[in-house]
């Protein structure tokens, strides 16, 4: 059973690694076919562990009305795209383009896959140790690539990301505590990185993971009233160190000088938004997009169209209009929801969390993605609608996870 759980850590190490071979493909002079090698294979791997894992009905929520609407649209969606495959290069494109094609087939693979806990203790034991590369290239980048752009030193530390969202929120049932201090200590790392590039998503999104895994563990059966109040006191201490030491250096990084507040969001990206509204005009735009191929008015662009927007709410909408956006949304709520409420264990809180701040992220970027971030959105999305995950208590997690 283990091998098809091994097989899903290499699906999103290929996707990773698909990323971030297309930043440096050129410049190395790599030859393309590597990337559409990595594109093939995370694609019939997710495949084929669906067809071996396929959900049960009485045991998840994927066949509600919503959902199956929501399958539908985007069937339809990915259906209408399809008759434009009239060359190579449209095939180049489904395979090697991020946000295009397969974004919109993850869903659909995803949610009817099952993933139990002994998928979760594998990813979450082996994602915990992968995390200890990621540190090393950490430092790598610190001390050599600071200078210079940003999108490849970023993607060479998340080549052996697979989860770290995850591990962070569900570390704690791990018995090795080292895990855990590794995985904060690689969020405290991140932070300042995506604050030196000015990645203000990517910033609030790692501290808004951070608060969630906080608000969590306070709140876990697993806890002692002893361990609260020294997980109060080391939150305290470490703010406090945090707000001495450091603040003169953050304040100081591109991030904030870009700033987050209204001027700054409308100086980066006001032109595109004002764009999308002047051209994004009529009803059957708004209800049913434009399709996975649309364009839409971009003056900035040399042709002065483009298929994407830097904003997760407006790309779905541009692709498939409120016929997918409002689905997804009630999907992903619903499923968060029964993450929250409906369930028994820290797992499946930690999963709702996941969804819920990827629908946050979208704000600010939060595309539809064919990257290992993406598919841990929708495998959260599967966890929290899945019985079996939201049944078990803490105890039993937990020793399924040391098992």
């Amino acid at each position: 059973m283990q091998a098809k759980e091994k097989l899903f850590v290499f699906v999103l190490l290929s996707l990773n690694f698909l990323q971030w071979f297309s930043i440096v493909e050129s410049e190395y002079g790599l030859p393309q076919m590597i990337k559409y090698l990595f594109s093939v294979f995370a694609l019939g791997a997710m495949i084929y562990y669906r067809w071996t894992n396929p959900s049960r009905p009485f045991e998840t929520k994927t066949y509600d009305p919503v959902i199956v609407f929501f399958v539908v649209w985007s069937v339809y969606l990915l259906v209408e795209a399809s008759f434009g495959f009239n060359d190579v290069f449209y095939i180049q494109r489904v395979l090697g383009q991020r946000y295009f094609y397969l974004p919109y087939l993850l869903p659909l693979i995803l949610l009817y896959t099952r993933f139990d806990l002994a998928f979760f203790a594998y990813f979450l034991k082996t994602a915990s140790v992968l995390i200890g590369v990621s540190i090393v290239i950490q430092f790598y980048v610190m001390g050599f690539s600071m200078g210079g752009g940003m999108y490849e030193p970023l993607h060479r530390i998340g080549l052996f990301d697979i989860g770290s969202g995850l591990v962070l929120l569900t570390v704690h049932f791990l018995s090795k505590k080292v895990s855990a201090y590794m995985i904060v200590f690689y969020f405290l790392i991140s932070i300042f990185l995506f604050a030196h590039f000015g990645r203000r998503g990517l910033f609030l999104e790692s501290v808004l993971l951070l608060i969630a895994m906080i608000s969590i563990r306070l709140k876990s059966s697993l806890l002692v009233v002893r361990e609260r109040m020294t997980l109060y006191f080391y939150i305290f201490l470490f703010g406090l160190f945090v707000f001495v030491l450091f603040e003169p250096v953050i304040s100081s990084t591109f991030i904030f000088q870009r700033g987050f507040d209204e001027s700054a969001i409308q100086a980066s990206r006001g032109r595109v938004f004002d764009d999308f509204f002047d051209d994004f005009v009529g009803t059957g735009d708004w209800v049913f997009g434009r399709g996975l191929d649309g364009h839409v008015l971009r003056t900035i662009a040399l042709d002065e169209t483009e298929q994407l927007i830097e904003n997760g709410f407006l790309t779905i909408l541009l692709k498939g209009g409120l016929l997918y956006l409002v689905p997804m949304l009630l999907i992903m709520l619903k499923a968060a929801y029964l993450g929250f409420y409906k369930s028994n264990n820290d797992l499946a809180k930690g999963l709702a969390a996941l969804v819920l701040l990827h629908i946050m992220s979208m704000m600010l970027f939060g595309l539809p993605d064919y990257s290992a971030h993406y598919v841990m959105v929708w495998v959260a999305v599967s966890g929290c609608l899945s019985a079996m995950v939201r049944q078990p208590d803490n105890h039993q997690v937990t020793l399924m996870m040391n098992a």
